[in-house]
């Protein structure tokens, strides 16, 4: 049996055929392959994760919520334009002028001070220059606002109108109305425009007080001018106070990690029902002005209620008690006997304030108001200054070791809280002597015998020009009047000139008496 054998020419034949078709269909059949590998991963990716959707539905309802939202929200939301402040007074070449020729007093004065009247004139000196900016002007600027009602009423954040002039409100359907300012409340950084405006649609206020960490929120505004931009993220914390670099007197902020940047301020934080949880004021940035993950809100409670007296009379009224209040330290739980550190230390109380008429104080410890306990000195501003002037508060104070009840009627708080305050004498920090001082209680210190009465020396202020005063010693009199605690010295205080030296008898620890002379310093 013979063998057929291919000729060679006819199998290079065959292997160059394939090789041809090989390039004109085999790039083409891979990338078919590659594509229908790709599709079925694909399809058994979309059938995996509709698979976990239907084992997981709140996924669709969330999802659905946040459109839902969205859809509520933004005609209920305004851009508001603002023209440049209407405060400046000093252009940027005039301060640099006067901060040139400041710098020169400066420099010819530095030689002949002492270093305590070098501080004094380099803190003058910053106070000036802030001063200066502040009367510059600032320019066109934007933020957000939020519908409160049918009448066309806007509430936002007081510095975005603030000192402004030509506001104008961008409604959700780009219409533009010139915006009324009704008033401002500086204090909680809110404001009230008033824009005449037909089918407006105004957002529903929810209870702030409701939100628990965690809580998704929704913030819609316009960050950058880019009106109406919604953003997502959860209540990351409550009660949010003392945030560096935000001057709001009363700052009971929700902290939340929705990306909020400048513009959207004024504008609402929403909870999934589409309700007002917030006003969004401030943001904690690195130095950029941009979000960093870290946005504070004015709680809806707190803004409602500010708004709503904005409307009716447009500022905002509220309660004064004049007392100075300070943290409780443990110390302060050891000395006195008190319970816990809850509640607030009374550090001066103003003459013939509501807190003076009804007995309290200096060293009086405020457990409770209306039977609420006072968290800290945050909390106890705030819950005062929400109460309307004329009303009476029931308070629950410690004092020598039990528990003592006041009914006080409030008084209208001043225009600059603190003003009155620093014209006071009662305070626990005998500030005009330098001193630092507490009623001497029994057990406070082995030194002194039980009969041993007076005004504990606890601090001496560093500079001070005190001839040989001591922490630890006892006051015993001051200008030949017996003075048995911080009380009874500061009234002795509060009528002495400021050009007369104070005459203190001292109890050493020894049992020896000595006169010491001060001269007080001049009251602020």
């Amino acid at each position: 049996m013979q063998t057929r054998r291919f000729p060679f020419r006819t199998v290079a034949w065959v292997v160059l055929l394939a090789a041809g078709l090989w390039l004109a269909v085999g790039d083409r059949v891979l990338t078919r392959f590659a594509y229908a590998v790709e599709r079925g991963r694909i399809q058994a990716s979309n059938q995996e994760l509709e698979e976990l959707q239907s084992e997981l539905p709140e996924v669709h309802a969330i999802s659905r919520a946040f459109k839902l939202v969205a859809k509520v929200a933004r005609p209920g939301v305004v851009h508001i334009r603002v023209g440049e402040s209407e405060r400046g007074a000093l252009s940027e070449r005039e301060i640099q002028e006067r901060l040139r020729h400041l710098l020169e007093q400066y420099d010819r004065d530095l030689d002949d001070l002492s270093e305590e009247e070098v501080d004094k004139l380099r803190e003058g000196m910053r106070d000036q220059v802030e001063h200066w900016l502040r009367r510059m002007p600032e320019p066109p600027g934007s933020g957000s606002g939020i519908v409160l009602d049918k009448e066309g009423y806007i509430l936002t954040n007081n510095h975005v109108v603030e000192g402004r002039s030509n506001i104008t409100v961008v409604l959700h359907d780009n219409r533009e109305f010139e915006a009324m300012l009704v008033g401002t409340d500086p204090k909680t950084d809110l404001a009230v425009l008033k824009i005449d405006a037909p089918d407006v649609h105004p957002l529903a206020f929810g209870d702030s007080d409701k939100l628990e960490v965690g809580d998704w929120v929704l913030a819609v505004g316009a960050p950058f001018g880019l009106t109406h931009s919604v953003t997502h993220g959860i209540v990351s914390a409550k009660g949010r106070t003392r945030i560096a670099g935000v001057d709001i007197a009363y700052q009971d902020f929700i902290q939340t990690d929705a990306a909020i940047n400048p513009g959207n301020s004024g504008g609402p934080l929403l909870n999934l029902r589409a309700e007002v949880v917030g006003v969004n004021t401030a943001i904690a940035t690195h130095g950029e002005r941009v979000n960093a993950g870290v946005a504070f809100t004015i709680p809806s409670n707190m803004a409602a209620k500010i708004a709503r007296q904005l409307k009716k009379h447009g500022e905002v009224e509220r309660g004064f008690l004049g007392v100075g209040p300070s943290e409780i330290t443990q110390e302060d739980v050891e000395i006195f006997g008190l319970p816990n550190r809850r509640g607030v230390f009374v550090g001066s109380v103003l003459r013939d304030s509501p807190a003076a008429q009804a007995g309290l104080q200096v060293e009086d410890v405020i457990l409770s108001i209306n039977d609420a306990p006072m968290q800290n000195v945050e909390h106890f501003r705030a819950f005062v200054a929400d109460i309307l002037p004329g009303e009476q508060v029931h308070l629950r104070v410690f004092r020598d070791g039990q528990e003592s009840e006041f009914d006080v009627r409030l008084a209208r708080q001043p225009v600059d809280t603190w003003a009155p305050l620093t014209q006071t004498v009662l305070s626990r920090e005998i500030e005009r002597l330098g001193l630092s001082v507490r009623t001497l209680r029994a057990g406070m210190l082995d030194a002194f015998d039980e009969s041993d009465r007076g005004v504990i020396v606890w601090k001496v202020t560093p500079g001070e020009p005190q001839p040989d005063l001591r922490v630890g010693e006892l006051i015993v009199a001051c200008d030949g009047k017996i003075v048995e605690s911080v009380q009874e010295l500061a009234e002795v205080v509060r009528d002495i000139p400021a050009d007369k030296t104070v005459r203190l008898q001292i109890l050493e620890p020894t049992g020896d008496r000595r006169i010491i002379h001060i001269k007080p310093r001049t009251s602020r």
